[in-house]
């Protein structure tokens, strides 16, 4: 015997047609701009991946030409290789790879050659422009060193333990804190405060021992006597 169709069953069955037919419509009336937006979703993620293509094979390049770069700068210690031609090398990083990191690496090394040659103002404008451009990363903190170096060398060493000191309890990130540490014991060294380079010297072995400075500390409390 058939089984017999309650009045409940064919609201629920008319339900359910009738919602099919809903999205059916909804899906004829719109299903061009539904795929207009997919094919942009689409090109987006495929424009997206070129760019990083692009961009990790110009990173590449870049680190080739920088390496390049410095095999002339430190080749040019020993077999005297001009100076217009070691700042040729890095200039042809700057000039063929702007703003990656790899042309303000060619930056720093240029200050570099700025103070060699004594042009003190040049590297320290060329300093801060990268320290500022690279607050928190490797490239920043190697121009925030070369900048202590220069107040330092120009008598302003009380000035650069303040700053220092604030790194060492962690107020100020600049530099990490087994770093400040080192650079603080090197500026009371120079200062001939012993007790005070010695002590901060033995905070890198105590507290940083894997640090690429334990050694160079050891080294500084040995001397220390």
């Amino acid at each position: 015997m058939a089984r017999r169709i309650t009045r409940k069953q064919l609201k629920k069955n008319d339900e359910f047609v009738s919602t099919m037919d809903t999205l059916v419509r909804k899906f004829s009336d719109y299903w061009k701009q539904t795929v207009i937006g997919l094919g942009i979703f689409l090109l987006a993620v495929f424009l997206w991946w070129l760019f990083s293509q692009w961009s990790s094979s110009r990173q590449d390049k870049a680190s080739v030409l920088l390496n390049s770069a410095v095999e002339v700068f430190q080749t040019a210690k020993t077999d005297g290789t001009p100076t217009e031609k070691v700042r040729a090398a890095f200039e042809k990083v700057i000039s063929t790879y702007s703003r990656t990191d790899q042309s303000d690496m060619a930056r720093l090394y240029l200050a570099r050659l700025d103070l060699d040659a004594n042009k003190v103002d040049e590297a320290r404008a060329t300093l801060v422009k990268i320290k500022n451009r690279h607050q928190g990363d490797a490239i920043g903190r190697v121009a925030a060193l070369d900048l202590m170096h220069l107040q330092i060398s120009s008598g302003q060493g009380a000035e650069v333990a303040r700053e220092l000191e604030k790194m060492v309890v962690g107020r100020d990130k600049t530099l990490p804190r087994d770093t400040a540490l080192f650079e603080l014991g090197q500026v009371y060294l120079e200062e001939q405060k012993n007790e005070q380079a010695r002590e901060y010297f033995q905070k890198i072995v105590d507290d940083f021992p894997d640090s690429p400075y334990a050694a160079k500390a050891k080294e500084k409390i040995q001397s220390l006597g």
